[in-house]
């Protein structure tokens, strides 16, 4: 942005611009790789350390959120119905470098814009923070307009077309509990927290309250360090180191694990009576690493058996087979029992029974027909009388003593059926083979109806499978005995403890490497930060001597002392007054600690590796004096170069800081009227600055002739110029150009067809095609009014007969080409 019509930039201004706040840099990783290859470690080492750098390479590859070069600005803030903000109101930004103040007076509802970004990209305020009281926290809510809260933050991204919206807005009445959705053309509406800017927001925020200036300097140390280190890139290394060290605990953990088991391993071999175990000791226990080689050989040295075969010997061991004593009872019972019903059946008594019941059916019928003369079974004569009724009586009652002689011998028959049958017991569910054959017919004796039978078979099945069960335990106990279950027991710990043992004689070398690697890894990453830590001293050292004004406080370093992983580790400011060292806090007032704060949070929102090219400031200004608002207006023109700075106050020193310097502003002003109604408009700009000067020139009195010929074309060529280069800046951003490439396009341009070819196509070089474009957009009549500018810095100048007309056309030109056309949709 050429700010002397007619005459290049000076040459330090070219050279400086952007330095203190942009400009890339090269990879941590591979500065670190470069340092690595000719260092003078060990080969091993060396593929240990790359392979470390190559994975933190890859995770960090993988990682989502915003990327630098995707740098994004603000266009616009819509508030309703939150906090001073009734009806909606917006806050139109231009979505390019530069500064912005927006003013008003307190309670005007400047701050409920800037607390309604910061909460749609947070979640939270300052204010959140700060004032956690039951009261503030049920009037958050605007109180005259029953508007339902909600906050609209439309976003120019680079390379995106078109802007994006983050829209937040309250389901219930808690202000800390807000759901935002953010919606990206080509991406779709999710989520804001699924965007992947969370970390972004934390390590580069991008919005300072007045009452964040204090945490800046009052916070605690570790998170004052933590906020200086996150800038500097260097947390591929800290993932890298983190590798490492995650191989350095696993080797740690397997040598930690064979020495501490080995005493108790050592206790269990004394303790046998076995020159097995006396020889693994002295395999264990020798000097220098154990005797792998001997405790192999008693390892292996095993008898031939597996742990299935050990299961199966001592499964056989504890069978037990059919108890022949309780058997043998049983049978004997049993054949009893047969005997005695075979007696009853060869007396008769088994006809006892039905001979009993037929004389009894018989009697009771003479009873029933005393009278009858006949017998009613066979015919004869021979009445049914009472002789005979008392003789049959006495036999009924003889036979029936007979027949339960009989029952009884049934009955025990069946009880020794029983008896036997009970003690035949069902295979289990696993035999040795040569006992399923005796242990099924042992068991098939159950099915046997016949007794005789069943007490023969039973007898002699039980006689073979205890026999067979016998001879099978004892084998059993013998391989068992061979096996030797005891050594067995110890040496099988022997034996895992010599693969652990292994692995730690293994890891020693390399966890000495891997140390030795962490070691070196972590000296390069502190030179690394040192060398990345000097230019954010020096910038933060360039805004305290702007903003010292006076101040008699010297800001001499800035250090991070400790590491990231230390627990104690600080940011170390250095000060001296009138050349005496000092601590900063004790020595520096209130408005010199906000200075100094404000000195550490600038480069630290403007760094490089932040995606985000705006920030907001709320409220800077305070305890600050005069000479301080004044190098706080150049800080924030300087960083305005690069960013997008909007700066919220009501103090209007600021203002008239930036106007007495003569450095570009856009001022929007704030008011609120009745009911929280709250409009915004703008006061200037960097356009509307030149052209108010333009018109004060063109409205002097008395002017000597050139100051019309050849200054009022020159203020009339910066705001083209200006109108030109804000075009050009949005143009640049929307195509995706990086950061910095941009700042180099827009300086490099430095002739007004340049520019205006920059502004117009994107593209300086398509200066030719200025005056086709200024007449399809601006009329014919724009062209003359170019060259009228550029004429004005020839000798003869540029004749101006009406002046003010003159200024008239020129702002409508400005106006028309100070933003590009929309693309097609």
């Amino acid at each position: 942005m050429a700010e002397d019509p007619g005459q290049n930039p000076p040459p330090e201004r070219v050279e400086q611009a952007g330095q203190p706040f942009g400009g890339g840099r090269s990879s941590a990783l591979s500065e670190v790789a470069a340092r690595l290859e000719v260092s003078s470690l060990a080969e091993t080492t060396k593929s240990l350390l790359r392979e470390a750098l190559r994975g933190a390479g890859a995770s960090s590859a993988a990682s989502t959120g915003p990327q630098p070069d995707h740098k994004v600005f603000l266009e616009s803030i819509s508030v309703s119905g939150f906090r001073g903000i009734g009806r909606k109101a917006r806050l139109r930004l231009s979505a390019k470098p530069g500064v912005t103040l927006v003013v008003g007076r307190n309670g005007s509802g400047k701050s409920s814009f800037a607390e309604g970004a910061e909460t749609a990209f947070t979640g939270r305020t300052a204010r959140f923070d700060k004032q956690r009281g039951e009261v503030w926290r049920r009037h958050w809510r605007n109180l005259h307009d029953g508007t339902e809260p909600k906050i609209e933050v439309r976003l120019a991204i680079a390379g995106d077309a078109r802007p994006s919206t983050l829209t937040c807005a309250w389901p219930g009445d808690d202000v800390t509990a807000p759901e935002v959705e953010f919606n990206r053309p080509g991406h779709g509406r999710r989520p804001f927290k699924d965007a992947g800017w969370e970390r972004a927001l934390i390590d580069y925020r991008p919005f300072l309250a007045y009452s964040d200036l204090d945490k800046v300097i009052s916070g605690k140390p570790s998170e004052l360090f933590d906020s200086v280190a996150t800038i500097l890139g260097l947390g591929e290394l800290a993932a890298a180191d983190e590798r490492l060290q995650a191989i350095e605990k696993e080797l740690n953990s397997a040598v930690r694990t064979a020495e501490a088991e080995r005493p108790a391993l050592v206790e269990e071999l004394s303790a046998l009576d076995d020159p097995r175990a006396r020889l693994a000791l002295a395999a264990i226990c020798g000097s220098g690493r154990p005797d792998f080689t001997g405790l192999d050989a008693l390892v292996t040295g095993l008898p031939d058996a597996d742990d299935g075969r050990l299961r199966e010997l001592r499964a056989t061991v504890a069978l037990t087979g059919p108890d022949l004593d309780a058997v043998g009872a049983a049978v004997d019972r049993l054949r009893k029992a047969v005997a005695v019903l075979d007696d009853v059946r060869a007396s008769g008594a088994e006809d006892a029974h039905q001979r009993a019941e037929l004389l009894a059916g018989a009697l009771d019928h003479s009873r029933r027909h005393a009278d009858e003369g006949t017998c009613p079974v066979c015919g004869s004569a021979r009445p049914l009388d009472k002789v005979w009724a008392e003789r049959t009586a006495e036999q009924v009652a003889a036979l029936r003593r007979e027949a339960a002689t009989a029952q009884q011998a049934r009955t025990e028959l069946g009880e020794a059926v029983d008896a036997v049958r009970y003690l035949i017991a069902r295979a289990p569910a696993w035999l040795p083979a040569p006992l399923v054959a005796p242990w099924e017919e042992w068991a098939s004796c159950r099915a046997i109806d016949d007794a005789e039978r069943l007490a023969a078979r039973a007898e002699t099945a039980a006689l073979v499978l205890a026999d067979a069960c016998a001879a099978l335990r004892e084998e059993a106990a013998r391989e068992l005995e061979m096996l030797d279950e005891t050594w067995r027991q110890c040496v099988t710990r022997v034996a895992g403890w010599l693969g652990r043992a292994r692995t730690a004689v293994e890891a020693r070398p390399k966890l000495s490497r891997v140390r030795a690697a962490r070691n070196w890894l972590r000296e390069a990453c502190a030179e690394l930060r040192e060398d990345r830590l000097r230019p954010f001293e020096e910038r933060s050292q360039r805004i305290w001597e702007e903003l010292r004004q006076q101040s008699n406080v010297d800001l001499r370093s800035v250090r991070l002392a400790g590491s990231e992983k230390a627990t104690v580790r600080k940011l170390v400011m250095d000060v001296s007054v009138d050349g005496t060292e000092a601590a900063a806090l004790g020595v520096m007032s209130q408005g010199e600690l906000h200075s100094l704060a404000l000195s550490l949070f600038l480069p630290r929102a403007a760094a490089p590796d932040s995606p985000f090219a705006f920030i907001v400031i709320d409220d800077p200004v305070q305890s600050m004096d005069p000479a301080k608002v004044h190098g706080l207006a150049k800080v924030l023109h300087d960083l305005g170069e690069t960013r997008q700075v909007v700066v919220f106050t009501h103090d209007t020193r600021l203002q008239r800081a930036f106007t007495s310097q003569d450095l570009p502003v856009t001022v929007l002003e704030v008011e609120r009227e009745g009911r929280s109604a709250v409009t915004v408009r703008r006061v200037t700009d960097p356009v509307g600055q030149a052209l108010a000067d333009a018109r004060a020139l063109a409205r002097t009195r008395n002017l000597p002739p050139a100051a019309l010929t050849h200054v009022l074309p020159g203020l009339c060529r910066t705001v083209l110029e200006r109108a030109f280069s804000e075009a050009a800046w949005l143009r640049l951003h929307r195509a995706g150009l990086a950061e910095h490439e941009a700042e180099k396009t827009v300086m490099a341009a430095v002739k007004l067809m340049d520019i205006a070819a920059l502004g117009l196509f994107g593209d300086p070089s398509r200066t030719g095609d200025v005056y086709r474009e200024l007449r399809r957009r601006c009329g014919s009549g724009a062209v003359n009014l170019i060259r009228r500018c550029q004429e004005g810095a020839h000798p003869a100048g540029t004749p101006m007969p009406d002046p003010l007309r003159f200024v008239g056309a020129i702002a409508a030109v400005a106006e028309t080409v100070r933003k590009p056309e929309e693309p097609t949709q």
